[in-house]
């Protein structure tokens, strides 16, 4: 019997040691959930604790040096894993922000400094939420709205981060702008101006309602409903029906291409470790290390009281992984697409999944990779239409849907697109 405990017990310790270190097959793999928990686990049950209001801003793979990596894919023991592996966090307590790493292999916290630099940690979705209901609960709130004509119950209310200009002091705040989506479907095309609502995130409460409205005149337009059960676009094209491409992990291999997709909170999508075949020196060329998103700007430039401050990092404030949507098939991606989940960790630490977080797939361009007619031969023509490789994800803040494809050309070349797809 002890024998048999003895096997037991090491039987579960090796199947423990794989899921954190043995399944990873690549040193910048993503945080698995496994992972994720076992962070939250460590922290919560540390010195960090007594922290009042711990919350979770940022959890991610603390990767190792580019050398060591590279050094790891140019050896022989790419079957095993990589020997250390360590997460950075970032956590927010007791009006502190901590910048933490945690090693994963022994899970001990290796590293805690408090940042007292100029900015704050992302925006949870918890404290969004929160926020975004505060004013339901104000007499105030209730009062201009009835002044304004209009019923409480068909109000939304959205938290929006502020700019900052010039101010020696500053605090972690959000302003709300609320808009009337009883007529419509389309929560954005009806905005109450004239209403502004400042909430001071760290205490979760309202620090001043700001109206310079009596009754409030809302905007009209046709057009502006958001579903439609009829397509005006005609039939979908057909999709290339069989895959070139192989998924390993998150290693994808295709044609002449080979490299790494990740993903996080922050950036979303991440490619990583490319390499081109080289068929003339019959070998592979080192093209891309690390390629992401890093920022996006979106100042409005309107001076009005309620406008000026909107000057939106997308990507540093809300998070492009953050707001990553399940894509949908036949809509998002071709019915060919191949799906990778993304995971990343809530404001209480735990892991979130998102679904379908990213697809690849092939594509006809409609142009000719190259072509040629032999004058010498009558008729005798030799060519190849473009295919490409892409890979994609969707990331929804606020009334903007931001497409992020990368887009493998077999010819050697990268094409990186983002655009807006907003109806609003």
């Amino acid at each position: 019997m002890e024998t048999f405990m003895n096997i037991l017990i090491t039987i579960l310790v090796l199947t423990f040691q794989f899921l954190f270190t043995g399944s990873h097959h690549h040193p910048l793999d993503p945080l698995n959930p496994n992972e994720i928990s076992k962070i939250q686990q460590i922290i919560t049950t540390s010195h960090l604790s007594s922290l009042p209001n711990l919350n979770f801003h940022f959890v991610d793979l603390d990767e190792p040096d580019k050398k060591d990596v590279i050094k790891w894919l140019s050896s022989e023991k790419q079957n095993q894993s990589f020997p250390h592996r360590q997460a950075k966090v970032v956590v927010r307590g007791g009006g502190k922000t901590h910048e933490i790493i945690v090693n994963l292999t022994n899970g001990s916290i290796t590293s805690d400094h408090v940042y007292k630099g100029d900015g704050y940690p992302p925006l949870t979705l918890t404290e969004l939420v929160q926020a975004a209901r505060l004013p339901f609960n104000s007499s105030k709130f209730k009062d201009l709205v009835a002044r304004r004509g209009l019923n409480i119950s068909g109000i939304t209310c959205f938290p929006f981060t502020i700019g900052w200009f010039g101010e020696s002091i500053t605090r972690r705040a959000v302003k709300l702008s609320c808009f009337y989506r009883e007529r419509t479907n389309n929560v954005f095309s009806m905005p109450i101006e004239g209403l502004t609502i400042l909430v001071n995130i760290e205490s979760m409460q309202i620090t001043s309602i700001i109206s310079k409205r009596g009754k409030t005149t809302l905007p009209e337009a046709d057009g502006t409903q958001l579903f439609s059960s009829v397509s005006s676009f005609g039939e979908r094209p057909d999709p290339i029906n069989n895959r070139s491409f192989t998924i390993n992990g998150h290693n994808i291999n295709w044609k002449n291409w080979r490299f790494h997709v990740g993903f996080n909170a922050r950036a979303g999508v991440i490619i990583s470790t490319t390499s081109i075949f080289d068929s003339g020196k019959q070998e592979w060329r080192r093209v891309l290390y690390r390629g992401h998103i890093s920022e996006t700007f979106v100042p409005y430039m309107d001076p009005s009281s309620e406008w000026y401050y909107r000057t939106f990092f997308d990507v540093g404030e809300f998070g492009f992984g953050r707001s990553a949507v399940s894509l949908v098939p036949l809509i998002d991606c071709p019915s060919n697409a191949a799906y990778l989940d993304g995971y990343m960790a809530g404001g209480d630490g735990l892991p979130q999944k998102v679904p379908r977080a990213i697809c690849i797939f092939e594509r006809y361009t409609g142009d000719i990779a190259w072509r040629h007619t032999e004058v010498n031969w009558y008729s005798r023509e030799s060519g190849e239409s473009e295919v490409n490789l892409v890979v994609r994800m969707v990331a929804t803040v606020g009334n903007y849907d931001y497409i992020l494809d990368w887009e493998f050309k077999q010819t050697g070349s990268i094409k990186v697109k983002v655009r807006n797809r907003s109806k609003t």
